[in-house]
């Protein structure tokens, strides 16, 4: 009854200091955002999160989606889930930690995210060679204009030569 008592104390005074959503969340986790191109927006289970790249600390025990989004580029949309980490081998584990979900870890901790181009087309069209000049010519023109970078340029190019390849 005694170590009862104690049991319950303990978790009373933990759940005040950390707060109940620790219990049903777990413990955060430090996770980096990175996209190429940078500078993508960030929202995280629908919420605006900030700008790539950004690190964020995000709780241990649910699955966490992460959508990014930057003009000129398909949004991306990954996922954050909870994977058994090394301490769940462990033979004797402790309640409090696993309520707290420290016997999980956040994958991918470092999530990086290359946006697809807008200028690579949905479909081949009827003349597809005819559609890859007109897709290469406007990142050209993206280009000479400085909307994009020579890398983002080169990123362009190889994402549309990569989709007729597959699909002509």
């Amino acid at each position: 009854m005694k170590h009862h008592l104690f049991t319950s104390a303990a978790l009373l005074a933990i759940s005040l200091l950390c707060g109940c959503t620790y219990f049903e969340r777990g413990v955060p986790q430090e996770v980096v955002i990175l996209s190429f191109p940078n500078e993508a927006s960030v929202y995280i289970n629908g919420q605006a999160a900030g700008i790539t790249p950004m690190t964020v600390d995000l709780p241990r025990k649910m699955t966490h989606e992460i959508r990014l989004e930057r003009y000129g580029y398909n949004n991306a949309v990954k996922y954050c889930s909870p994977v058994p980490n090394e301490r769940s081998q462990n033979f004797v584990r402790f309640g409090l930690s696993r309520d707290l979900g420290y016997y999980v870890d956040l994958t991918p901790g470092t999530m990086k995210s290359e946006l697809k181009s807008g200028l690579v087309p949905a479909s081949i069209g009827a003349d597809p060679f005819e559609k890859l000049a007109l897709q290469a010519l406007e990142a050209d023109r993206q280009l000479e204009e400085g909307t994009i970078t020579p890398l983002e340029h080169r990123v362009a190019i190889e994402q549309i030569l990569d989709f007729f390849e597959k699909n002509v």
